[in-house]
């Protein structure tokens, strides 16, 4: 610390920074938001087939051998 640095100063300086922090994390969460693409019904199958292979596989056979016999 220099001589010509009092504490105080210390002290205003810290509060900016945390106040910097502060207003960069909710400009950036506020980003993250807007700039997430919107799910579409596909991305939800993905997910939904990553999550429970099993059960998906067998709704997609079902579905083919109705198709199939239409």
């Amino acid at each position: 610390m220099n001589s010509d640095e009092t504490p105080a100063s210390v002290e205003r300086a810290e509060q900016r920074i945390d106040s910097a922090v502060d207003a960069i994390r909710s400009m950036s969460s506020d980003l993250a938001g807007e700039l997430a693409p919107h799910q579409t019904w596909l991305d939800r199958v993905a997910a939904a087939t990553r999550e429970a292979p099993i059960q998906s596989l067998a709704v997609a056979f079902l579905l083919g051998v109705i198709l199939t016999r239409q």
